[in-house]
């Protein structure tokens, strides 16, 4: 059996590993009221990674910031100075959408924090091409975060990771969360600083033996003590080194970790105190669940379940936060030590709120709910008068392929009888239509056409399409690119004679 050990993850949610985070004093409220936000994410290739990361980051006078960097069609990064302070950037990520340049996120970040995460994933990546050049496929995965968090600007993460061998930057971006209370939509949920903090994970494999060995030399109460953990390179990820400290005194032993650069600085990364007992019993579940893992694989491979055993210890204020968490499924083994760097504070900007505009009518008509209002009686049975529209989506497709003006052909079934996917297995339509020149060209304005059926008070739904290729009379089905109907909402009927407007929802895909 191999042992994956997962090093080191620096993270505040690291996607490769559990959430260890917990939110500053004042940072965020508990969650007692709804609240909003909207993300987007980019990935660019390896060669893009410090092409992103130096302007954005680094010192302005040695490197110009970007201005509308582009990182997908229409997506662009900038960064520029803050006037407030010299110890911080403002990062903004703005968003074409062909009407507008809308700003999707502005967050702060500074100098130190960013300094540190470019010379950690600069040495990092050096590293890896190395190893790769002398072996392909002989260098292990690892990843490096960046988070800038702020309840007014919203949130960015950077992601440099390596894996499979080949190296990514992952850009992600949430707007910020805000409130969908009465009267409070689109305002600020959280109030409290901005912060910052720094992640990584690296991988590296040890034996079951390995573990046992160098756990317990960690914790200095071997013979080998005197030749503890010291400047540990945790090969091959030599540009991070392992110090720990016993205080057998105390019971606790001290775990740091530094970042070696490129060009030979120490840059201290996280730190926190573990005890002797609770690395003991860490140690004692670790092997309970690999010992029994070994025995159910030996006895039918691919047999053991999943398992999971964690030990958090930290100092959020003076160093950082430390998860070890050791995971076994089908025979395989890792270890992860989840440790958080100390949070940085920054400085808020202003919020940025939603820049989009949705045209609500100042007076909406009142809904026709009578028979009455539509010009009919109350029936136990009656015919239906039908009139058809188009989506906005369907009008303003680039894949349209003529006017709305053609055939429809149809069916109606009861409204219990179909899902979204259409009519459940079985089902029989009560009615078909097949209306030869329905215009639709003009929202809200089309003809009304009568469906000769009668059918009984009830629920149903109309499936049909507008044949703009003009060829769906014989098969009276529908072609890639004509408009169809989706069964969202039944339609009622109560009256003798009962109007309702079938929507044509989407052209119909080409199926996968």
């Amino acid at each position: 059996m191999r042992f994956v050990v997962l090093l080191l993850t620096l993270t505040l949610g690291c996607e490769s590993s559990p959430d260890t985070s917990a939110a500053p004093a004042g940072e965020q409220r508990p969650r007692s009221e709804p609240v909003e936000w909207v993300g987007l994410s980019a990935t660019l290739g390896g060669e893009r990674v410090m092409e992103v990361l130096g302007p954005l980051f680094g010192d302005a006078s040695r490197t110009a910031p970007h201005a509308n960097f582009e990182l997908q069609p229409g997506v662009f990064l900038s960064s520029f100075e803050d006037p407030r302070t010299p110890e911080q950037r403002i990062v903004e990520v703005t968003m074409d959408t062909g009407e507008s340049r809308r700003v999707i996120l502005r967050v702060p970040a500074s100098y130190g924090y960013g300094q540190v995460f470019i010379d950690t994933a600069s040495v990092a990546l050096a590293r890896a091409a190395t190893v790769e050049a002398e072996q392909a496929g002989s260098m292990d995965d690892f990843d490096l975060i960046y988070r800038s968090r702020s309840v007014m600007g919203g949130e960015l993460s950077l992601q440099a990771v390596f894996s499979g061998g080949q190296s990514r930057l992952i850009l992600a971006t949430n707007t910020p969360q805000t409130s969908l209370s009465s009267g409070l939509v689109g305002s600020p949920a959280f109030s409290g600083e901005p912060i910052e903090t720094l992640a990584g994970t690296v991988w590296f494999e040890l034996s079951r033996d390995s573990f046992d060995f160098f756990s317990t030399r960690a914790y200095g109460i071997t013979a080998g003590a005197a030749q503890n953990f010291n400047d540990f390179l945790l090969l091959p990820h030599d540009w991070l080194r392992l110090t720990v400290t016993p205080n057998l005194g105390d019971e606790i032993i001290d775990v740091a970790f530094e970042v070696v650069t490129l060009d030979g600085r120490r840059i201290p990364f996280a730190r926190a105190p573990a005890s002797l007992l609770g690395g003991e019993q860490f140690r004692e579940n670790v092997f309970r669940m690999v010992d029994n893992m070994n025995a159910q694989e030996a006895a039918e491979a691919g047999s053991s379940m999943p398992w999971q055993v964690p030990f958090y210890y930290d100092d959020p204020e003076g160093g950082g936060v430390v998860r070890v968490i050791a995971q076994g499924q089908a025979g395989v083994f890792r270890i992860a030590y989840s440790v958080e760097s100390p949070v940085q504070r920054l400085r808020e900007v202003d919020f940025v709120p939603y820049q989009g505009r949705i045209a609500i009518p100042d007076e909406t008509p009142e809904p026709e709910t009578t028979c009455a209002d539509v010009g009919s009686v109350d029936a136990l049975e009656g015919r239906f008068r039908v009139r058809f529209d188009a989506s906005s989506t369907v009008r303003e497709s680039a894949d349209l392929a003529g006017p709305l003006r053609a055939a429809v052909y149809g069916s109606v079934f009861r409204a219990e009888d179909v899902t979204l996917q259409g009519p459940n297995d079985g089902a029989e339509a009560v009615a078909r239509f097949a209306f030869e020149d329905v215009d639709a060209t003009v929202a809200g304005a089309g003809p009304e056409f009568v469906l000769d059926t009668t059918l009984p008070r009830g629920s149903y739904q109309f499936l049909g399409f507008m044949d703009v290729n003009g060829n769906g009379g014989e098969s009276r089905s529908p072609d890639v690119g004509d408009p169809v109907t989706l069964p969202i909402g039944g339609f009622e009927l109560g009256c003798a004679e009962q109007p309702v407007v079938v929507e044509f929802a989407l052209l119909l895909p080409e199926r996968g």
